[in-house]
């Protein structure tokens, strides 16, 4: 059973965004036993006995931390916190934690509202794509790979950082119309996403300012960045001055040696 404080209540939202009205507390969990906590994409999901579920999704600086129960200090920036009894009868702090606010939780009223507003949204877990289902996915728009892998409906799981690292790896070029891949290339970008992901899991993730594990602990996989945060440095590939670009908001490093241009296009939406 567990107890809930919201300290910041423009956080809480339903699936499609909206800040509710009054939270029913059930649907934070306030009284309800946590039946399970998985994962879909870059999305963290509770659900609870009585049917409904919290979505936390962390965005840019979010993160969950655990804590004993009686640990003093209080984090800034600490927007929600779930008070839990765990089977053995120990006292746990679960804590929201979101500097920039990006992130949030978000309340879904019963199995039927996750899986209609959430999961059915969500493309296949880049950490298992094979490169026929990639294949078929990214034949369905023109837009560049990395806007397109970036795209939680066409693949769960990419952000930023990896979808920087696996192109590099795949030696495609960002700016590419995903539509124009071949089966070579995307069998090669399917096979980096799954083998970049899964060793930046064992590492914790890449920590650059405030991401940390739950127990306190950082990501060490930025020491693997071959060319995100890189750009100005020298390829560890071939030597080339690695370069950057903005797609969809967000910065994108390549190396123009090792990922030739070949079908890319500078208009890439």
């Amino acid at each position: 059973m567990c107890r809930v404080a919201v300290h910041r209540r423009d956080v809480v939202r339903d699936l499609r965004g909206r800040r509710r009205g009054r939270i029913d507390p059930a649907l934070l969990g306030v009284g309800e036993r946590i039946e399970s906590l998985d994962r879909r994409g870059k999305q963290l999901i509770l659900r609870f006995g009585g049917g409904s579920a919290v979505v936390i999704r962390l965005g840019m600086s979010g993160r969950v931390d655990l804590q004993p129960h009686g640990a003093r200090g209080v984090p800034p920036h600490r927007h929600v916190v779930w008070m839990l009894r765990t089977i053995e009868g120990d006292r746990v702090r679960m804590e929201f934690i979101d500097a920039r606010r990006f992130g949030g939780v978000h309340i879904a009223a019963s199995g039927t509202d996750l899986q209609d507003r959430l999961l059915d949204r969500l493309g296949p877990e880049a950490h298992q794509i094979e490169g026929e289902e990639l294949l078929g996915r990214l034949a369905r728009t023109t837009r560049s790979v990395k806007v397109a892998i970036l795209d939680q409906a066409v693949l769960a799981g990419v952000g930023n950082i990896y979808a920087d690292e696996a192109l590099f790896q795949s030696r495609i070029h960002p700016t590419q119309p995903a539509c124009t891949l071949t089966k070579p290339q995307v069998d090669r970008l399917a096979k980096s996403l799954r083998s970049i992901l899964l060793v930046a899991i064992e590492h914790g993730g890449s920590t650059i300012q405030t991401h940390t594990l739950p127990d306190g602990r950082t990501g060490s996989f930025t020491q693997n960045h071959k060319v995100y945060g890189r750009v100005g440095s020298a390829c560890t590939r071939c030597g080339s001055i690695l370069e950057q670009i903005i797609l969809a908001a967000r910065s994108t490093t390549w190396c123009p040696s090792c990922q030739p241009v070949g079908n890319a296009t500078s208009s890439a939406r």
